[in-house]
Order: structure tokens, then C-alpha cells, then sequence
């Protein structure tokens, strides 16, 4: 019988600890301002990491780049072209539009993250990603 609680106890316990490890995939600490977008280096398994936030239109993401913030300093001082992981849009009350190409261009891939979304990119926008901007205001 003891033996049984025993066990038993050792697993509640294992299950409080397997259900908190969850957490680190919760969206992420914010780093940007009303009205910015954050380009994160990671996606939410890892933790998010470094930020770019963004204001206006961005037609070539060269000679920009990530900083530490609130979710760490992974990817700092790197490039967010071609190295973006997630998008978070909680920020804006507009449609944020990021591009494979640079100068919005469209012909590979894009991708609109509406108004309060905050995602992880997939393939093929998951670390090829060349340009962003920022859509007329959802709120009239």
C-alpha cells in the first residue's frame, strides 16, 4: 500500500512538473510599443529570443538587426533578414505583411499576420524573410 502512494505521489508530481514545461512556448514577454511588430530570431520552442520591433515599412531588412530583450539575447547583433522565426502582431491594430523577397515583392512567398496574432513562421518564410510592412488600420 505504501509502495502505492509512493508511486502514485511521484507521479502527480511528475505530471505538475511535465505540465508547467509547457509554459515556455506561452507567448513571449513583450519588447515592442503600441504600434510595433517584433520579429523574433526563435519560435516559441525556443524561447523567442532576440527582437526587431518595427514601426513603417521596411522594403530590404539588410543592415538591421536583432537585440536582447525581455526573452533573452539569442540571435542579438544578427541579421533579421533571412533569419526571422516568429512574428508577434499583438501591438498593432493593422494587417503586418512580411515578404521572402525584399520590396514586398510577393512572387515566392508572404505571409499577413492580422491585428493580435502572434506566430510561428513556417517554410517557406522561416528564416527567409527579406521585407515587411505595415497595413492600414483595422479599427474605424
Amino acid at each position: 500500500m505504501r509502495a502505492r502512494k509512493t508511486v502514485a505521489a511521484g507521479f502527480v508530481a511528475f505530471a505538475a512538473v511535465v505540465g508547467t514545461a509547457g509554459t515556455a512556448s506561452a507567448a513571449p514577454a513583450y519588447d515592442c510599443l503600441f504600434d510595433e511588430v517584433c520579429l523574433y530570431y526563435n519560435s516559441s520552442s525556443y524561447g523567442y529570443g532576440a527582437y526587431f520591433a518595427q514601426s513603417g515599412n521596411i522594403p530590404d531588412y539588410s543592415g538591421r538587426y536583432f537585440k536582447a530583450g525581455a526573452n533573452g539575447s539569442s540571435g542579438a547583433g544578427i541579421s533579421v533578414k533571412n533569419n526571422a522565426g516568429a512574428v508577434d502582431n499583438r501591438g498593432t491594430p493593422r494587417n503586418f505583411y512580411l515578404y521572402y523577397n525584399s520590396n514586398y515583392d510577393c512572387s515566392v512567398a508572404c505571409i499577413t499576420v492580422a491585428p493580435g496574432h502572434l506566430i510561428n513562421l513556417s517554410e517557406p518564410l522561416k528564416n527567409d524573410n527579406a521585407s515587411g510592412k505595415l497595413g492600414a488600420s483595422q479599427v474605424g
